[in-house]
């Protein structure tokens, strides 16, 4: 029932996307948060977690805190299931002010993608998971694309997979 419930929420959510709601947002605060919320859901003792956060980075940002948490939540969570238990798993922030842009990029040595499943990870309900609803990286890329910003995916059979986020951004 709490799996069918988790689609349910999730197609809804797809479904209506929704009205930014921008507010001055500490994007690092925000994914150390999405972190410990997808660490918790795994047994991560022989993973290895590094963070590098560009200290360039203004602590506030013009940005939907909710939705990008679903959308990074989403990323991370695929990055340590794709590692079984092992690895690492690198998240990091890159500012570049001139450009007025934040780069977000969660780096996994998990199982990487087949070219179908690459060619086809943000196709709506395509899941290579048991439990998965193939929503996920729809959401993300939905949430990114609102955000004005892009997202790419970069994976290679049994090294890993790297996903980048990339966001137009202001200070408040």
């Amino acid at each position: 029932m709490d799996h069918l419930a988790d689609v349910v929420a999730e197609i809804t959510a797809f479904g209506r996307p929704p009205e930014l709601h921008r507010a001055p947002t500490n994007v690092q605060a925000l994914l150390d948060e999405c972190l410990e919320l997808a660490a918790a859901r795994f047994d991560a003792t022989a993973i290895k977690v590094v963070r590098e956060w560009d200290p360039a980075c203004p602590e506030a940002l013009l940005l939907d805190a909710r939705e990008l948490r679903k959308a990074f939540l989403n990323l991370i969570v695929n990055a340590f299931e794709a590692l079984g238990g092992s690895g690492r798993l690198a998240l990091t922030t890159s500012y570049a002010a001139d450009a007025g842009t934040l780069t977000v990029m969660i780096e996994d040595t998990g199982v990487g993608m087949s070219e179908e499943t690459m060619s086809r990870a943000f196709d709506l309900f395509y899941t290579t998971k048991p439990d998965g609803t193939g929503l996920g990286m729809s959401i993300a890329r939905s949430v990114v694309h609102l955000h004005g910003g892009e997202l790419g995916v970069q994976s290679w059979l049994g090294h890993g997979t790297r996903v980048q986020v990339r966001l137009p951004v202001v200070a408040p």
